[in-house]
């Protein structure tokens, strides 16, 4: 790159953890050129993504929304934190959040939540995200209240609109067990599949490529063994110490 060549920068929009400057600019590293709040009309934020039963069962995720339902359950369009970020912090934020195992990367547009946060989006080039996959879960398990609590802080440090950080509070975090056979329980199955997500943490992390995704051999085996974990948890410990996704008995489906 010449040096009066200037980096190629576009608009990414941050709906889930990635809206608290903490996690973004502190954890992730990225400092962003401008920021704009912005509202996605026809699209919902999900806690869908499947992640670790009795610690953290669900992450946040961006899909259409579906017209036949959407005013029966209530979700409001998803809202968050546009970032003016370079082409090369993007490919980061991929590789950060899972290589293309659990997000894919997908084109939005957004709308301002301000005149200000309009003039911004509309000076810059298409907006992106990472989006639902082909890997969720159905219905959506409960977050974590760590998790949340990084939604709710951020939402509220972007000055979003107070009904959308309304929204957010009234989402019912994962609460671990309290008693102790479900303690035991949650205990069992977290030093059975800890460590092994934390093999597949590395492994991902190892093989991502220059555009920030992992190999398709590496994708697969994420998540045939997130649906693995899934089905223990589903048809052997849920039933014995009770469950460890938030939705009680509620019967559910792994996607990948």
């Amino acid at each position: 790159m010449g040096a009066d060549t200037k980096p190629e920068t576009l608009w990414y929009f941050a709906y889930g953890s990635n809206m608290s400057s903490t996690k973004f600019t502190g954890s992730r590293g990225v400092v962003p050129l401008d920021t704009a709040r912005v509202r996605v009309p026809h699209w919902e934020m999900l806690t869908e993504i499947p992640g670790l039963p009795y610690s953290e069962p669900a992450f946040s995720s961006l899909k259409p929304r579906d017209a036949a339902s959407a005013e029966n359950v209530g979700t409001p369009d998803a809202v968050g934190v546009a970032y003016l970020i370079t082409a090369e912090q993007y490919r980061n934020i991929i590789a950060s959040e899972g290589g293309g195992t659990a997000y894919a990367d997908i084109e939005i547009t957004g709308k301002g939540i301000s005149a200000a946060d309009q003039k911004k989006i509309e000076n810059g080039k298409p907006m992106r995200t990472l989006g639902s996959s082909a890997m969720t879960r159905v219905p959506p398990p409960a977050p974590s209240l760590r998790y949340m609590d990084l939604l709710i802080n951020g939402a509220a440090e972007a000055h979003l609109p107070l009904e959308y950080q309304a929204y957010l509070e009234s989402i019912t975090p994962y609460n671990p067990p309290t008693t102790w056979w479900p303690k035991v329980g949650a205990s069992l199955f977290l030093a059975l599949w800890g460590p092994v997500m934390g093999l597949l943490e590395k492994i991902t992390n190892s093989s991502i490529g220059p555009d920030g995704n992992a190999p398709p051999c590496v994708v697969w085996l994420v998540r045939s063994t997130l649906m693995l974990i899934w089905l223990v948890h589903d048809w052997i410990f849920a039933p014995v110490f009770g469950p460890g996704d938030g939705r009680s008995s509620e019967k559910q489906i792994v996607c990948i």
